[in-house]
């Protein structure tokens, strides 16, 4: 697959669900859906009976992750859906369809998405003394299958929480938004669709550094102060390397990584 999967992991509050929405909007397609409000056959695809001339007759309906093909899929609060549900997604995650087998329907959907995640730690705020494994309720088979896993920290600053304090009460004040970002909503948008044209390849070079590291990592993987070790690394982590160097080298326009 070529799509990156990434999972934001942090305080409430912290706006994951407002980057979410926001990168809904830029993306040309997108879906987006919240935990709770997720069922297996929402993600997925559900088996539907019509009404055809008088006779009934079973169709499918796409699901989001279905929906968002080619495009990208912002999963709300991943880890308030239920197990079974969730399981649904390992499929769409790593071979990029979706399969189903219901009412006498045999099929195999494309699912070619960029999955988008945020979950919240499980006792609700991230404790820097605990492992990541420990802190949230997703199993090990779905978290390794995401390229990149952001834990995003709420951390008191002065600066900053006045910053966002004067932004927050400017808003309610003045009922809009003071546009001081490094790039407008419309240029960020035609830079991402450019990007895209290109399809770079890995240098000799660049195939060694990967290589090594993945090798080296394989044997010392990442343990925290107590010895407990991470999330598990798999050959799907040397994938997820090759597609992070080939995004970055789009990201600057490069047809070599």
């Amino acid at each position: 697959r070529g799509n990156v999967h990434i999972l934001l992991v942090g305080d409430p509050g912290t706006g994951k669900s407002q980057l979410l929405q926001y990168i809904r909007h830029i993306a040309p397609r997108s879906v987006y859906t919240s935990g709770k409000g997720s069922s297996s056959a929402g993600l997925t695809a559900a088996a539907v009976k019509d009404d055809f001339g008088g006779g009934q007759q079973w169709s499918l309906e796409a699901g989001a992750l279905v929906l968002a093909d080619k495009g990208i899929a912002a999963v709300d609060e991943i880890d308030k859906m239920r197990v079974e549900d969730r399981s649904a997604m390992h499929e769409a995650l790593e071979q990029q369809t979706v399969s189903i087998a219901k009412a006498g329907i045999n099929a195999t959907l494309n699912a070619r998405t960029a999955v988008l995640a945020a979950a919240n730690p499980e006792l609700g705020r991230y404790d820097n003394y605990k492992t990541f494994n420990d802190q949230i309720n997703i199993d090990a088979p779905l978290l390794t299958r995401f390229d990149l896993i952001f834990a995003i920290k709420d951390t008191p600053n002065v600066v900053r929480d006045e910053k966002l304090a004067q932004h927050i009460l400017d808003i309610h004040q003045t009922g809009k938004i003071k546009v001081d970002v490094p790039l407008e909503f419309d240029l960020l948008k035609k830079y991402i669709s450019y990007a895209k044209n290109f399809t770079p390849e890995l240098s000799p070079e660049a195939m060694k550094l990967i290589q090594d590291y993945y090798v080296r990592t394989r044997q010392s993987p990442a343990k925290d102060e107590e010895g407990n070790q991470g999330i598990p690394i798999t050959p799907r982590a040397l994938e997820g390397m090759v597609r992070l160097a080939s995004a970055r080298a789009r990201s600057l326009f490069r047809d070599i990584v």
